[in-house]
This record gives C-alpha cells, structure tokens and sequence, in this order.
C-alpha cells in the first residue's frame, strides 16, 4: 500500500512539474512577443505632417538649408542594414572629418523625428547623424530589447565616425528608449573613451520594471512577478540576456563621459526615479541632472524649449 501511494505521489508530482512547465513556457512566450515586438515598421513609417505641425517644423526648408544624405552600413552585430540621414552643418563645408552628434530616438519615433534637435546641434557648429533603431522604419531588425541589442547599432555609428573624423569630438543624444540605448552603449567596454559627451532625455534606466509595468497594465490575474519572470527566462532562452543585463544604471556606473540627464517629475512613462537612478549611479564627477516638474514624457523641448537649449548649451560649453 506504501508502495502504491508513492508511486501515485511520484506520479501527482511529475504531472503537475509537467503543468507547471507548460503553463510557464506559455506565458513566458507571451511576455516576450509582447516585449520584443513593441513596434513595427510600418507603423513608424516615414515622417508625419502632424508630427511637423507639433513641432513647427518646414521639412522642404530644412533639407534646402542643410545637406541631408542618405547612408546606410551594416550592423557588425547580426548583419542587418542600419539606415542614417547624415546631416552636414554649414560650418563643416560638406565634409564628414567634422565633430558629430548621433540622435537616438524613442520607442514609436524614427530617425526624422529627431530633426528638432538636429536642427540645434546644426547651428551649434556639429554635423548630425539620426538613424533608425531596430524594427523601426527602414531598419528591419527583428526584435526591441529596449537597448540591449540596440546598443550595437549606435556602438556602429559612433565607430563609423570615428573612421571618417578621426580625433574630432563625438557626442551622442538620447531619447527615452533611446536613452537607454544610449546608457548601454556608452557602458559597454571602452566605449566611453570614444563619446566626449551624452545627453539624455527622459531615459529607460531598466528593462526589467518597463516589462513589468506592461504586465501591471494588462492585469490579467495572473502574479506580475511570475510574469516576469517566465519571460525573463525565455528572453535569456531565446536571446541570451536577462532583464537584468539591460539595466543602464549599473552600466553606466563606470562611464567616464560627462553626461547631462534631462528629465521630469510629471513624467509617467519613464519616471523621475529613472534618470535619478542613472544620475546617483555615476561615479565620476562630470555629470549634470536638470529636472523639471510639469512636463509629460520628453516634452521638456517643448515646454521649456529655451531653458532646454540654455542647459544643453551650458554643458557643452563646460566640456569642450
């Protein structure tokens, strides 16, 4: 009788390992379509008449005043086209031996929307280079990963200017999603030696509470951290990384760049905390927070657009 209960015991535990397995495999799946495909490129398509109008741009001007080229090179990472618009300042004659500033757009944006502020980095005497993020527009790399894997292509860009500019100043701008692109890259090896400077705008300092406030958000029933953590493994199963890997703070820890962090206490989609975090956790010196309290995610450039360029300007000066 012992015998046969134990065996039934056995039996009861493999099944329900067997249930346990299943069920985690399957939400797993789902938090990690829902985290790695967050955008698609037709939905980013292009740039919009009503994201002009918001910003009170002239596009057909702006290109008539600027030399706007096409380039495209390919990622050293996992071989996909990385689309730029390489934008000359008037200063530089048209040549690319000039110092340069990458823009890193946000989730849902594109290269062209980050033509507001290329157009101030061009009257502040730097050439321009906005590109696309994976899965985003013309750049048709598979999978978001809220900068992990992002941080390759910008890590491309920043060699690329390197080889056409050698010893000329590198500066690199980063917006929410892209801030955290931004963040990573600079962490990554000696990356930092390269970039003379890095703004970042409302930046994502961690993948694994972005991935967990979607989940809070559904509200499906179902524990957030059981969520969390089935497509924790899965994402490490399927990508190689953890959430944990893609947390910009503890990469930036050791970042010798100067870095200015821009952000809001009004913001609810990368909240104060976050650029905070990044701040706190810099060790260096050369580093500047500005914070403002009413302003919706990344609408400081409208808001407080003169306070904005005055700060920028600031720190600039302050490393140049």
């Amino acid at each position: 009788m012992k015998k046969r209960a134990k065996v039934m015991l056995t039996v009861v535990a493999a099944v329900l390992i067997v249930l346990f397995t299943a069920v985690s495999s399957f939400v797993g799946l789902q938090v990690f379509a829902g985290s790695t495909q967050l955008v698609t490129n037709e939905e980013t398509k292009g740039v919009s008449e009503t994201f002009l109008t918001k910003y009170g741009m002239n596009y057909e001007r702006f290109c008539n005043t600027y030399k706007v080229e096409e380039l495209e090179i390919t990622s050293s990472f996992d071989k996909h086209i990385i689309p730029a618009d390489y934008i000359y300042t008037i200063e530089s004659q048209n040549s690319k031996d000039y110092q340069t500033v990458i823009l890193v757009h946000g989730l849902g944006d594109n290269r062209y929307s980050n033509y507001p502020l290329a157009e101030f980095f061009l009257k502040k005497g730097y050439n321009v280079i906005t590109y696309d993020q994976r899965s985003t527009n013309e750049n048709t790399a598979r999978y978001t990963t809220f900068g992990y894997r992002e941080k390759y292509d910008l890590i491309d860009w920043v060699n690329y200017i390197e080889e056409q500019a050698l010893g000329k100043k590198i500066g690199i701008w980063g917006a929410s999603y892209g801030g955290a692109t931004a963040g990573l890259a600079l962490g990554y090896e000696s990356m930092d030696e390269k970039v003379d400077f890095l703004i970042l705008d409302c930046p994502v300092s961690s993948m694994k509470w972005m991935v967990e406030e979607e989940m809070r958000n559904m509200n499906v029933g179902i524990p957030v951290s059981y969520m969390t953590w089935c497509g924790n493994v899965i994402n490490k199963l399927k990508l190689g990384f953890t959430y944990e890997d893609a947390d910009v703070a503890n990469a930036m820890n050791d970042v010798k760049t100067p870095v200015l962090i821009i952000n809001s206490k009004a913001d609810s989609m990368t909240p104060y905390f976050m650029g905070k975090d990044i701040y706190d956790a810099i060790t260096g010196n050369d580093k500047g927070i500005w914070t403002v309290d009413d302003s919706e995610h990344c609408e400081m450039w409208l808001d407080h657009n003169q306070e904005y360029c005055d700060k920028v300007e600031s720190f600039l000066s302050k490393y140049e």
